[in-house]
């Protein structure tokens, strides 16, 4: 058996010698080419050394090292000049960023260039493999692959690969190769003229995955789409669209964040008409930032051609039934307790003309926000609007609104607080000559509020759950509107015809609040449950000639929301008819999930006569690798379905196969995308322009 030992020098002269070394590990500075302070560390069960070419001969279990890389082999030749390494028998290099393995290597030490036969390599910033009859690598960041496959997935038969005689893979840019077939696990599914694959943990330009479906409406599908970086704070994607009913869609996305908190989103989608459906097209801008440190923009625009791009692209509920859009620009600056606020909105209809829709080009506002006049329990604050209502056909002109009001905080043996208000409402109009011309108005409001608070805190006594606190907030109020003709203003919103109130209420307020301790010492506290009883007398209801089918109470309204977990949620809205106690409205949401993809959730909406419908939603994670997803809406009061929408996703490690079914009024459709590791897909047709939540 032979021994192994370490000599740890940082300079050798060997002169006139060949000494054959039996398990000897040396330490050496290597000569020129070498990064300084980095000395190479050859250790191998046989090494000699040839003077006249500076190389080494290492045989048995040979280890070189240097800094973070390690070359392990059966048999290393090594040139202590040119930093060149040749070696064979189960070669192995191992590195921070990955690893090489193969049959044979050469291999510069000092540049990282090296060439594997029969090999594999492994970079783990991008979960990147590449198998080859011939690995070639310029740099730590730059390979070539002759006959040989890549891909993002672990395993030794991948889910999936591309192959290709020639692979050129850049990390940090992209995976590039002409004539590539596509593999599933070992089997051939399609054929590529060219790839371009992103091999970065930034974002990359590059090809999206496409979509490919059937709708009843939009007749077969097939939707490619192209991302291009602009730069760290800008991207854009581009759409081309083949709806076999429809036409040609194009479309594009441009997103952008620039400084003091600006960023946006603009879409654009155009369909050229084919089968005599008529072109359409939309346009949509999301954008909220700073002009400067306190002047806020904020862009709201959507346009559409009509009412039929939503039925033909909307994909999700109140979506696709949609018959108006609303675009709106507004800019704001605040002072100290001064608020000045502007904003344009156009309402486009799309059921009809829109000549007759009435818009607001501008509205100015001006609020004095909440004033204590010196130290008194006094304050001041006012309310200011000038509107300019216009439209092509009817009634134009001018309001302006005023609302100065006073009031005060009083606290009565010390545990009640009262907060009366009073103020006074002055409309002044100037109208086009479809209407009166200059009209006035004024109309004072007086409300005032009983309140206070109750508190009790208990303990008991858990690791976890320290205290309940339980705060109590009973209170009872009043609002007082004259009844003042208001039948001469011209009407262009709620504002021109305020109702008269004479109104006493109640209400009562709980809620709960936990404090919790982690075992190291953590406090964090959660707000578990929110109830709130209330209901209205309406004074006015008393009166002689008031209907005596109509009640003076108002429903009784119960509020409540519960968290009684951060996995779960419920909200309930319920109004109680006073007197037969039947239920009037039901507004109930609710949700319960498991952190593990798991979910249930509800939300049901219902009003006496006038609607009640069903919308249910399930996330199923349980048969991994199989992910489900169901979404259903119903309306009881047309004993109809309205929508029903089911996705079956199939996760490996490294791609996604969705498989989607929708079914809504007038429209049926079979989506099937497709998302490998790395490389985004196409998610919906027509742009996404409408979706809620854009």
């Amino acid at each position: 058996m032979v021994s192994r030992r370490r000599i740890s020098v940082w300079t050798i002269v060997v002169v006139g010698l060949l000494l054959p070394w039996g398990g000897t590990a040396l330490a050496l500075d290597g000569g020129a080419g070498l990064a300084a302070g980095e000395p190479v560390s050859l250790e191998a069960d046989q090494l000699s050394f040839d003077q006249g070419s500076g190389t080494y001969q290492a045989v048995g279990k040979v280890q070189l090292q240097k800094g973070s890389l390690t070359l392990h082999a059966d048999r290393v030749q090594w040139n202590e000049v040119t930093g060149e390494a040749l070696a064979s028998g189960e070669v192995e290099v191992t590195e921070p960023a990955g690893y090489l393995t193969g049959e044979s290597l050469w291999l510069n030490v000092n540049t990282a260039a090296g060439r594997l036969t029969d090999g594999r390599a492994f970079m783990r910033e991008k979960n990147v493999h590449l198998v080859g009859r011939e690995i070639e690598r310029f740099d730590a960041e730059t390979y070539r692959v002759s006959e040989g496959t890549f891909t993002t997935c672990d395993g030794a038969t991948p889910s999936w690969k591309f192959g290709a005689k020639r692979l050129d893979v850049t990390l940090g840019g992209y995976a590039r190769a002409r004539h590539v077939l596509f593999y599933v696990y070992d089997l051939p599914v399609f054929y590529l003229p060219y790839l371009i694959y992103p091999v970065s943990a930034e974002r990359e330009s590059g090809f999206l995955m496409p979509r490919f479906g059937y709708s009843d409406r939009r007749g077969t599908e097939l939707s490619l789409g192209y991302y291009q970086v602009l730069g760290r704070n800008m991207d854009a994607t581009f759409y081309l669209d083949y709806l076999s009913d429809l036409g040609v869609g194009k479309g594009a996305e441009y997103r952008y964040i620039f400084g003091q908190g600006n960023e946006g989103i603009l879409h654009g989608y155009h369909i050229s008409g084919i089968k005599d459906a008529g072109d359409r097209y939309a346009l949509d801008w999301q954008h909220l930032g700073a002009l400067s440190d306190r002047l806020r923009l904020i862009g709201d625009v959507e346009y559409v051609s009509s009412s039929d791009y939503f039925a033909d692209f909307g994909e999700e509920a109140g979506e696709y039934n949609r018959d108006m859009v609303e675009s709106v620009v507004a800019l704001s600056r605040n002072w100290d307790r001064v608020n000045l606020g502007g904003q344009f909105k156009y309402t486009r209809n799309l059921q009809g003309s829109n000549d007759a829709t009435l818009q607001q080009l501008p509205e100015v506002r001006l609020d004095l926000l909440r004033r204590r006049l010196a130290e008194t329990p006094f304050f001041t604050d006012l309310e200011s609007s000038t509107t300019y209502f216009w439209r092509r056909e009817g009634l134009k002109g001018q309001r302006l609104n005023l609302r100065p009001s006073l009031g005060a905080v009083f606290e009565a043996g010390g545990f009640l607080e009262i907060a009366p208000e009073l103020g006074y409402r002055q409309r002044l109009y100037q109208t086009s000559s479809d209407g009166p011309g200059y009209e006035a108005q004024g109309l004072a409001d007086f409300s005032t509020r009983v309140s206070t608070r109750l508190t009790r805190i208990f303990a008991p006594g858990g690791k976890k759950l320290r205290s309940i606190r339980h705060l109590v907030e009973p209170e009872i109020f009043y609002t007082y509107i004259p009844n003042v003709d208001q039948s001469h203003l011209p009407q262009f919103d709620r504002w021109d015809a305020i109702a008269p109130r004479n109104v006493l209420g109640y209400a009562l307020t709980n809620r709960f609040t936990v404090r919790l301790e982690s075992e190291e010492g953590g406090r964090s506290y959660h707000d578990f449950l929110y109830l709130r009883l209330s209901q209205e007398y309406d004074i006015r209801q008393t009166r002689l000639d008031a209907p005596e089918e109509e009640s003076p109470f108002s429903a009784l309204r119960s509020e409540l929301i519960l968290r009684p977990t951060r996995w779960s949620s419920l909200d309930l809205d319920l109004r109680l008819d006073p007197e037969g106690g039947a239920l009037t409205a039901v507004g109930a949401a609710g949700e319960i999930r498991d952190g593990e993809g798991n979910a249930l959730g509800i939300d049901y909406r219902y009003r006496r006569g006038e609607l009640e419908y069903l919308a249910a939603t399930a996330d199923m994670a349980w048969f991994n690798p199989l992910y489900f997803k169901y979404r259903h809406r119903y309306d009881f009061a047309g004993s109809k379905s309205l929508e029903s929408v089911a996705e079956v996703e199939f996760r490996a490690q490294c791609w996604s196969l969705y498989l989607t079914y929708r079914d809504r009024i007038e429209d049926r459709s079979y989506l099937v995308s497709f998302a490998l590791s790395g490389l985004g897909k196409v998610d919906l047709f027509g742009g996404g322009i409408g979706e809620p939540g854009e």
